[in-house]
Order: C-alpha cells, then sequence, then structure tokens
C-alpha cells in the first residue's frame, strides 16, 4: 500500500466534498535525517535554514510569521487537491498517517524558497513553506523521496499561481 493510499485510509470520513489526496511523502524535521544517518549527532538548521525562513516569510504574499512550526523527528507530509497536512507517524514496522498535526487549506500557503539539496550519504531535500498566520513549515525528505517531494513542492507552487 502506497502512502497516498494509506493517508486516503486515514482520511475516510474525514476528506473535505470532493478532496483527492495526491501525495503522500515521509518527512524529517531539518537536520532528522543526518541525525538519523549517524547515529544521534546534532541536526541543525544553521544559517541556510534561517535564510531559507527569512525569505519564505520576506517574500510572502500575506503575513507569515517568522517562527519555525513544530514537527516531530519523523512525519508524512500529504497534499490533497484542497490541503497540505502533516501527519505524526504510526504502525510498528510500517509507517501510517496517524495523527494530524498541521491542517492548511492551499490558499494558506503563502511562499516557497527554492528547497535545497543536501549532498552526501545523508541526501535530503529541505524545504521551507510560509503559511500566512501560522508560521514556517520546516521538512526535509530523505533520498529515496526526493523525486516525489519535488512534484509535491511543484504541485503546491502551481496551487499558489494566479493561472491556477
Amino acid at each position: 500500500m502506497t502512502l497516498v493510499e494509506k493517508v486516503e485510509q486515514r482520511l475516510a470520513g474525514e476528506l473535505l466534498p470532493g478532496e483527492q489526496v495526491l501525495y503522500g511523502v515521509l518527512g524529517f524535521r531539518i537536520g532528522g535525517i543526518r541525525t538519523t544517518m549517524i547515529g544521534g549527532a546534532a541536526g541543525i538548521a544553521g544559517g541556510a535554514g534561517i535564510a531559507a525562513m527569512t525569505v519564505a516569510t520576506s517574500g510572502a504574499t500575506a503575513d507569515v510569521p517568522a517562527a519555525q512550526l513544530p514537527v516531530p523527528a519523523r512525519s508524512i507530509v500529504a497534499l490533497t487537491d484542497q490541503r497540505l497536512m502533516v501527519f505524526s507517524i504510526g504502525g510498528l514496522f510500517v509507517a501510517k498517517p496517524k495523527k494530524i498535526l498541521h491542517s492548511y487549506a492551499l490558499d494558506q500557503i503563502a511562499g516557497i524558497p527554492e528547497p535545497e539539496l543536501v549532498p552526501g550519504a545523508a541526501q535530503a531535500l529541505r524545504v521551507h513553506i510560509g503559511v500566512a498566520g501560522a508560521g514556517v513549515l520546516a521538512v526535509e525528505f530523505p533520498r529515496l523521496q526526493v523525486s516525489e517531494a519535488r512534484n509535491m513542492v511543484r504541485r503546491i507552487e502551481r496551487g499558489m499561481s494566479p493561472q491556477a
């Protein structure tokens, strides 16, 4: 079962009328992939992360607080045609979405600076999403999820454009 199917199953009865799940991608708190790869060393978003948060808030089309929104060490980031959501992870052996931690209508997404590809063994795609009235959702996606995460970000950006 794919993560999209797991998100659909988790949201059964909670989807908005006509809402379709488009993406379900495993995500980590910024620095979490490197921390996992090297067995617990501190993974902190340094100057690059702070700069990305500044871009996500300053170039936004709406008021975005500079605060970083709390994200667990591991989560599932899901995108529907109407909302962006972050779930905690449940399941003993296979990750599945558990509790909805964040849920934002797509019209609340105010800005996304260019995602940063972190090279090396702990390759990750770092994404900072400015959310109007809430803050910055900062998540990184592991090597095997980079392509899917890029596609999800592009889809969010298309939803932000006036042509959408």
